[in-house]
């Protein structure tokens, strides 16, 4: 099974030792490592069930197979992700480029197709294909989905009330399983991370806004976007084999490498959260990042991951411990949830924002 891994990965021009070895050594590892850093997943050089899956979707490139909606088996694939951004670029797309040929897609396709004065079907054949190439000219005008995100954002007033959030915590045991925690740390950061959710929860409650809180392995996946939630946001702890690693960092759906596929919700609402969090603190600045992990990317629902520390760095367990700092964690993520809605003209300095003048816009 490694050699055809490996063969794979070498197509991707990725260095993964000897092709035809079935070990598990250093090479390979590197390369493991290497292609999970270029797609934005954890990089932990393990080939774990995440980076299969991100594996079997850079097998292909558009025009490498036929593309047609089967809503038994719905096919994903690096070539969906080109073809949702071509379209989305012309204006048929309107939805989140997610690498799914699903119903949305295939509607985009059909009215392609129209316009092209092909075969209406929804399906990506070779005719579509070269209809598709020669309107476009590489010419992409922006993708509609975020363009109606960032509207949909500006258009719904500036108040948290009557706004739903979803507040999740200690959720490494699910979405990161290969995370090396030991029980003990496990069970720590459940208790860190549930304290800060819950501190957030009842600052959200008092301004108005509806907070539903889920913990670990109670997580449910589209509670969210059955809801109608507003934004998800993720509270938890890391872990390193160095005692050095430290800081917060905070995470959105997207690519660094593609902004094609980024949530501009999701990412100005990371970037606030941890600027305002940093402020309060006065931890790491570790930054945000774009990241596919499927714990983003399986919501529809604008979401971000707030790392608070690490667990193995004295310094972050210190801070994490004292209920201080973890108020300060609750206030700055309320804050930077409150000034995603605020116009720019009236947007407060970074670290200023209290819950009563968040109270006030209500």
């Amino acid at each position: 099974m490694l050699p055809n891994i490996k063969s794979q990965m070498a197509r991707l021009g990725l260095k993964v030792g000897d092709i035809e070895s079935a070990d598990f050594d250093r090479p390979f590892e590197l390369g493991v490592r290497q292609f999970q850093q270029d797609r934005g997943i954890l990089c932990d050089g393990v080939l774990g069930q995440e980076t299969f899956s991100e594996l079997e979707q850079a097998r292909y490139q558009l025009g490498d197979r036929v593309l047609r909606f089967d809503p038994v088996r719905v096919l994903t694939g690096d070539d969906v992700v080109r073809l949702q951004t071509k379209l989305a670029g012309l204006g048929f797309y309107p939805g989140r480029i997610d690498s799914e040929y699903a119903a949305r897609t295939e509607s985009a396709v059909k009215e392609l197709q129209m316009s092209l004065g092909t075969k209406v079907d929804g399906v990506t054949g070779p005719q579509t294909l070269r209809g598709l190439n020669a309107i476009d000219r590489n010419q992409d005008t922006g993708n509609l989905f975020a363009l109606q995100e960032r509207a949909r954002v500006a258009a719904s007033g500036t108040s948290l009330v009557g706004r739903t959030f979803i507040i999740e915590a200690a959720t490494t045991v699910v979405d990161f399983e290969t995370l090396p925690m030991t029980d003990e740390q496990s069970t720590l950061e459940r208790q860190l991370t549930l304290d800060i959710a819950t501190r957030l929860v009842g600052r959200l409650e008092a301004i108005g806004a509806g907070a539903v809180l889920l913990e670990g392995d109670a997580v449910e996946v589209n509670r969210a976007d059955a809801l109608g939630a507003s934004a998800v946001v993720t509270v938890t702890a890391d872990v390193s084999k160095s005692k050095d690693a430290n800081g917060i960092a905070s995470f959105y759906f997207g690519h660094e490498r593609n902004s094609d596929l980024n949530s501009p919700t999701g990412q100005k609402l990371a970037e606030l959260i941890q600027g305002e969090v940093v402020a309060r603190t006065g931890m790491l600045d570790c930054r945000a990042h774009a990241r596919t992990w499927s714990s983003l990317k399986r919501l529809k629902t604008p979401k971000v991951h707030v790392v608070t520390g690490y667990l193995t760095n004295p310094g972050d367990l210190e801070s994490l411990q004292d209920p201080y700092v973890r108020d300060a964690i609750a206030d700055g993520i309320a804050a930077g949830l409150q000034r995603l809605y605020i116009r720019e003209d009236n947007d407060p300095q970074t670290g200023t924002l209290s819950l009563e003048a968040i109270k006030a816009l209500g």
